[in-house]
């Protein structure tokens, strides 16, 4: 317990210690977040600390925060009347905007946020002090504390709840959820900085079990044909999507699918049968991708979650994050927050949209294998209008990490279908860790690719942000074409200094 505030800078305290303040302080609370697992668990953690502190609150989730989605923001801010307000797990690269339009809102004496994304620019000084005396702003991104790897959203919501009250330590479960959607523990290698601190608190206090074990989504949930049949993480090709090919690998190794007329889950298995079939997939990867790496990528550091019920989504850190996603995703994150907050009729729909989910995630990859993508000298381009716009990111990343897409260039998707008839197009980046090393900042390159064509149309075309690794824009669709191209010049350009 001590260890998780004697890890952190002085600083960081200082604001975590503002955060309780002018939440102790608070009578009406409002809290927006993203709409990612990670957003989505951020959301539950402030809501069950709130609740324990006693607060009147509301809360609600938000796609992004744009110059469009604002207006909407404040005009529910004005509506409810709190007097403070917290946004979790975006917020630092829309603080501007934050300032001008809800800072200002008459009755609102503070403003917490609680990111964990790169900035856009440095503030300047006289902004500082408006920083510490309204608006509270906790980002790792400030403190020396990696943002992209060591602390989530829900991470940074948990040194905010823990300061709040130490009856929170159960939230570590959540927090890890948050790193586990965002990626952060480098799909099962583990988890460093302040995220392997709060695994290491959850592991304590048995809220949280690492073991080493099959890293593919449904191990506690899926019969065994199915456990291959859906697999995206990695993709399967001739075994994902082919019910007939997924019976035929468990057969051919001797492994009885079903107990009586129960089907078997991979928790079911013997220690001797998991290997067995360990070994052969470990094989089959090897033969289909010729690389070691995806190959060892299957075995890794599994989060089970005992607290929760067994053989459901919820039993460990991936699959309740991807459980998350899904309603997230298939916009209903409000299902996600009621999931974290133990709804059973929430639980029930989430079920649904996490079939819902998958099944979006396998189509999109198959088109992509049929359709293919676009070679520019900087990125590679992927075009899918059937594709909406809260899953382009992710079918993006999955490409590539099952090699449909090549990974010595970033990746975009860019996505016509958006949550509502704006005239602005999300365009997602990826980019794999070794082309970060290499100099290579996807939230760096469209943030100035941004602010060149703001300059230059003298208006807003572009708002973007995110991190090195993964950072997405929202782009005018009569200027998405110039924003590629300089966004592909751009990275072509660092790509050819370093080699």
């Amino acid at each position: 317990m001590q260890d998780l505030f004697e890890s952190l800078p002085e600083s960081m305290i200082h604001l975590l210690d503002e955060s309780v303040k002018a939440t102790k302080s608070a009578s009406k609370v409002m809290a927006f977040s993203h709409i990612d697992a990670d957003g989505i668990s951020a959301l539950a953690i402030i809501i069950k600390a709130l609740e324990r502190e006693g607060k009147r609150y509301e809360w609600m989730n938000v796609h992004q925060i744009n110059s469009e989605t604002i207006l909407e923001i404040k005009s529910h801010v004005q509506e409810y009347e709190p007097d403070l307000v917290i946004f979790s797990d975006f917020g630092t690269g829309q603080i501007n905007l934050i300032r001008e339009h809800i800072l200002d809102i008459e009755g609102i004496n503070h403003i917490i946020i609680l990111d964990h994304h790169l900035p856009q620019d440095e503030d300047s000084e006289d902004l500082e002090i408006t920083r510490h005396d309204r608006l509270i702003e906790i980002n790792p991104c400030k403190h020396g504390i990696s943002g992209s790897t060591e602390l989530s959203g829900a991470g940074t919501a948990f040194l905010y709840a823990m300061a709040l009250s130490p009856s929170n330590i159960d939230q570590t479960e959540l927090a890890i959820v948050g790193a586990t959607g965002d990626l952060q523990d480098y799909y099962g290698k583990g988890f460093t900085g302040m995220n392997a601190i709060i695994a290491q608190i959850g592991e304590d206090n048995n809220f949280l079990q690492v073991t080493r074990d099959l890293t593919f989504f449904g191990i506690n949930t899926r019969p065994l044909p199915y456990l291959l049949q859906y697999a995206t993480d990695p993709y399967l090709p001739g075994l994902t999507g082919d019910e007939a090919a997924c019976y035929s690998f468990f057969e051919q190794l001797g492994i009885e699918m079903k107990d009586g007329d129960q089907w078997r889950t991979w928790v079911d298995l013997e220690s001797s049968e998991k290997q067995v079939v360990i070994q052969r997939l470990i094989q089959y990867v090897f033969e289909v991708y010729n690389d070691p790496k995806i190959a060892k990528g299957l075995i890794g550091d599994v989060i089970i979650l005992p607290q929760r019920p067994e053989k459901t989504e919820m039993r460990s850190a991936k699959e309740f994050s991807t459980l998350l996603n899904a309603c997230g995703r298939n916009k209903k994150p409000d299902v996600g927050v009621k999931i974290c907050l133990g709804e059973e009729e929430s639980i029930l729909s989430g079920h649904y949209l996490l079939q819902q989910h998958r099944s979006n995630l396998a189509m999109a990859l198959r088109r992509l294998e049929t359709d293919g993508f676009k070679t520019l000298e900087g990125l590679y381009l992927v075009s899918d209008p059937e594709t909406p716009d809260t899953i382009i990111g992710i079918v993006i990343g999955m490409a590539q990490g099952a090699r449909i897409i090549p990974i010595d260039k970033p990746v975009v998707g860019v996505s016509t279908q958006t949550h509502n008839e704006s005239p602005l197009v999300k365009l997602s980046g990826r980019a794999h860790k070794y082309l970060v090393k290499r100099g290579i900042n996807l939230k760096d390159t469209f943030v100035s690719v941004a602010a060149t064509l703001n300059d230059k149309y003298g208006t807003l075309i572009a708002e973007a942000g995110g991190h090195p690794m993964a950072a997405g824009a929202f782009i005018h669709k009569d200027h998405v074409e110039e924003f590629l191209k300089q966004s592909s010049q751009h990275m072509a350009d660092i790509l050819k200094i370093v080699k």
